[in-house]
């Protein structure tokens, strides 16, 4: 498979918390779990920036992902909001947010 970017980001956000990982190479991956609160996004996005992540991706899960959307837009991180129906993964435990994020 062809690697599009070098450093992204995968989001798995909640009502009351999301959870980010940024993969830095094949094989390196951090992650980190955030509030929603405007304070954490804008941590999140001072990560990004500090890791410099070319693209994130998120789910649009209900309206959860609007605020996040809406903050990274203003700070030009590039982002996109993905249909969890088109987004082949394996089964995870649903509270497996670490395991979602990652994929």
């Amino acid at each position: 498979m062809e690697v599009l970017y070098k450093r992204c980001c995968g989001i798995d956000i909640h009502k009351n918390m999301m959870v980010a990982c940024v993969f830095s190479s094949v094989r390196k991956k951090e992650i980190r779990q955030f509030s929603t609160m405007t304070e954490d996004i804008l941590q999140l996005v001072s990560w990004l920036k500090e890791t410099g992540c070319e693209m994130a991706a998120m789910e649009s899960t209900g309206s959860y992902w609007k605020p996040l959307y809406n903050i990274f837009e203003e700070e030009h991180i590039p982002i996109m909001v993905v249909n969890a129906q088109h987004i082949v993964r394996p089964h995870f435990n649903p509270t497996a947010d670490r395991a979602v994020a990652a994929y």
